[in-house]
């Protein structure tokens, strides 16, 4: 669990309503479960080039048992991520712990979030009809708050429906400029750069590439 005690007010009260809230799990308790709790994501850095956005913590029974990128450095999507800034911006990510592997990762002026607050039992995302709502009721308070220069999306499956009901559109394989209620940038979806998709990771490393030269000022 991270120390939140210095953490902006504002971040406090938007993780602590998501440790709290109950409707995801209440309406599919059979596919949902466990909210992320106060504390088990932690402070975000005071600038973000780009804020990566994935899908939720992986599922309960399944063999990572509900972990995520914040919470073990064995995180599927945190090692094929790492792997991907780490050849892109010549620094070692990989073989960090997860402290020293965060401090890497925010001094980059990244940070990840998850578009569903809870974890799915044996499936591999939530449903979509979760995701949507939870993207909706929490996540998108996190981007207001953060205002990063540009969005990821990781996941052409799961994360999609995320960033396509939250901007209200059809997503390509590009980045774009997109708006919701004051905040603007470059948002893109992707393949997540993950071991099993490693066929897609040239698309997703060009992407981000793209996503960095945009989002300069």
């Amino acid at each position: 669990m991270y120390d939140l005690t210095n953490a902006h007010p504002e971040w406090q009260r938007i993780q602590r309503e998501i440790a709290e809230c109950t409707e995801c799990c209440s309406r599919w308790c059979g596919a949902v479960d466990q909210p992320l709790k106060f504390g088990e994501i932690p402070p975000p850095p005071s600038e973000i080039s780009v804020l990566f956005v994935g899908v939720a913590p992986t599922p309960i029974n399944g063999k990572n048992k509900g972990s995520h990128f914040y919470s073990s450095v064995k995180d599927p999507l945190r090692v094929g991520l790492f792997r991907l800034l780490g050849k892109m911006f010549r620094v070692p990510l990989l073989g960090l712990d997860l402290e020293n592997g965060n401090r890497a990762f925010h001094e980059l002026r990244c940070f990840f979030v998850h578009s569903t607050k809870v974890r799915p039992i044996k499936e591999s995302a939530p449903p979509h009809e979760t995701i949507r709502s939870c993207v909706f009721r929490h996540c998108k308070a996190e981007i207001l708050f953060l205002r990063p220069r540009a969005i990821c999306f990781l996941g052409m499956n799961n994360a999609k429906p995320a960033a396509e009901a939250l901007f209200e559109k059809d997503f390509g394989l590009g980045p774009s400029q997109n708006a919701v209620n004051g905040w603007t940038g470059q948002v893109a979806v992707v393949h997540q750069p993950i071991p099993r998709l490693r066929r897609w990771e040239g698309h997703t490393a060009e992407v981000l590439e793209q996503l960095w030269k945009k989002e300069q000022p």
